[in-house]
Order: C-alpha cells, then structure tokens, then sequence
C-alpha cells in the first residue's frame, strides 16, 4: 500500500504540528496511508457535491469551466484538510524550526505557478481538441490521462472517441 499526497502533507503537518499525537501512533506509515485515502474519499464525495450544486454561468467559456471546477476542488480540498489533518497545533509546535516535510514560500510558489500552467495546458488542449487544431494523436498517453483526470470521459464523445475505444486503438488509459 503507496501513500498518496494526502497522507504524505497529514504525516508532514502532525510531525511538526503535532508531535505528541505523532509520537504515540504505533504504525504511523499505516495510519496515515489510510488517513489519505480517507481524505481522498471525502474530497472527492465533496468535490462532485459541489459540482452538482454549483451555478453554471450560460456563456462560461471551457477555460472558465475548468477554473471554476478546479476552484471547486481546492474548496473540497480545505475543508477535508482543516478537518481531518489540519488541527489545532499542539502547545509549543513547531517551535524548534525543523521543518522537515514543509515547503517553503519559493517551493510553495513554484507548485502554484506549476498548477497555473498545468491548468492553462488542459484548457487550451481541450479547446485545440474541439477546435481541431489538434488531435488526439498528436497527444501521448500521459497527457491524454492528464485530460481525463480534470474532465469527465464523455467529453471524448465531443470527439467521436470513448476511452474504450483509445484502449482498442492501444492507447494506455
């Protein structure tokens, strides 16, 4: 069992912000694995709450549509977060400026300025896909997965494919 970035930031925060906590788990690699799946779970039961929920503005535009659900994300994200691996530090934390496990404010930047232009890549390839200025086999697999893990499988109907039939034509999904 992998522990997934969930696990790996509720690890990282209850080292540094609640250490007591941290030193009494008896198996922290397996509580914290299961913490992450569990944050993942909820996020994602959240996510698609917020999405069903959510006013579509008529004229939104696809880059907007993605911006709007990615926001959506990143809301279920912090709720989770602040409940179930962000709690209240322990008196005296983090004092100790070990801080193994956290990002600093460059590291921090660099992984936002990443996320704005992974998310201005699936936009504009999305678009370029509808638009035909570009194909689906001028995509390798990596970025088609990339496509399908921000929007939904039957966008492809949009463009005559299914995943299925990806998969028969040997693409890896």
């Amino acid at each position: 069992m992998t522990m997934n970035r969930y696990g790996r930031e509720a690890r990282a925060y209850w080292r540094r912000w609640l250490p007591q906590r941290y030193a009494a788990l008896p198996d922290p690699i397996t509580f914290f694995t299961n913490l992450g799946e569990q944050v993942e779970q909820q996020v994602g039961d959240l996510w698609d709450s917020l999405v069903v929920t959510d006013q579509v503005p008529a004229d939104e535009t696809h880059e907007q549509r993605v911006g709007r659900l990615g926001l959506l994300k990143a809301t279920a994200e912090y709720e989770v977060l602040a409940e179930l691996v962000r709690l209240p530090p322990e008196p005296g934390a983090g004092l100790d400026n070990d801080d193994e496990g956290l990002e600093s404010d460059a590291e921090f930047e660099a992984r936002i300025q990443r996320t704005r232009d992974h998310t201005e890549w699936l936009a504009s390839t999305a678009d370029a896909l509808i638009d035909g200025t570009t194909t689906l086999d001028e995509l390798d697999d990596e970025q088609l997965r990339a496509l399908l893990d921000y929007l939904t499988p039957s966008w492809l109907r949009v463009l005559g494919t299914s995943v299925d039939d990806l998969r028969a034509r040997g693409r890896q999904l």
